[in-house]
This record gives structure tokens, sequence and C-alpha cells, in this order.
């Protein structure tokens, strides 16, 4: 089984093909269009507190 694609900005995805399809308490859902279908990944948002936790 394959894992699920995390990214850490929306840069980074959207520089992927993805674009942002939902809000998550963490960051955002992204998804793009594949032969097979659509494709979802995570956009992991850390704040400065995060870091320090």
């Amino acid at each position: 089984m394959l894992g699920i694609l995390t990214f850490t900005s929306i840069q980074d995805a959207v520089s992927a093909g993805f674009q942002v399809y939902d809000k998550t308490s963490e960051g955002y859902l992204v998804r793009t269009r594949t032969s097979a279908g659509w494709a979802l990944a995570v956009v992991v948002i850390r704040s400065e507190k995060s870091f320090h936790s």
C-alpha cells in the first residue's frame, strides 16, 4: 500500500501540480487529477509554537 504524500507548504504542493481542496485542523487537503482519478495529499502547516512544544 502506498503512503500519503505530505507537503510542508502550499507552495510545494502547488508546484507539484496539486490544488487546495479543503482546510484541516493542521493544514490543508490538496488534490490533483491523474489518469486513475483524483490523488489526495496533505499539507501540514507547523507554527513556531509547535516547534518549541
